[in-house]
């Protein structure tokens, strides 16, 4: 298994467990419920069972938590599909705010250098 794979794997443990935090400390959902989801639960209906106002409330906790931003145009049912679909999805935006972050300060960089020239 090659590092990036571990660090990855790492990461999603990560969110996991954060997302999971988030169910039970912002929504009350119960340690029952807690113990039986993995990647393959579903987050709306017969899973978790999350309302539109509870997927509200979990987003701004993963936008809280990660750091990042989940645009309106995000928030479809796809994205509750399962706790692996997030997981994915937060992943991702972790990677793309991370990229951006380095290209800013990169960018800053060069033009502080520009003005010392």
């Amino acid at each position: 298994m090659e590092e990036y794979d571990i660090v990855s794997e790492e990461l999603r443990s990560e969110i996991e467990e954060k997302i999971k935090t988030i169910l039970v400390d912002e929504l009350g959902v119960s340690s029952a419920v807690l113990a039986g989801i993995n990647t393959n639960t579903a987050l709306l209906g017969r899973g978790v069972g999350l309302d539109s106002i509870e997927t509200t409330v979990l987003v701004l906790g993963i936008e809280e938590a990660f750091e990042v931003t989940v645009p309106d145009s995000d928030l479809t049912t796809a994205l509750f599909k399962t706790m692996g679909t997030l997981i994915e999805y937060v992943l991702a935006k972790i990677t793309e705010q991370a990229g951006w972050r380095e290209e800013q300060a990169a960018e800053k960089h060069t033009a502080k250098n520009a003005k010392h020239d």
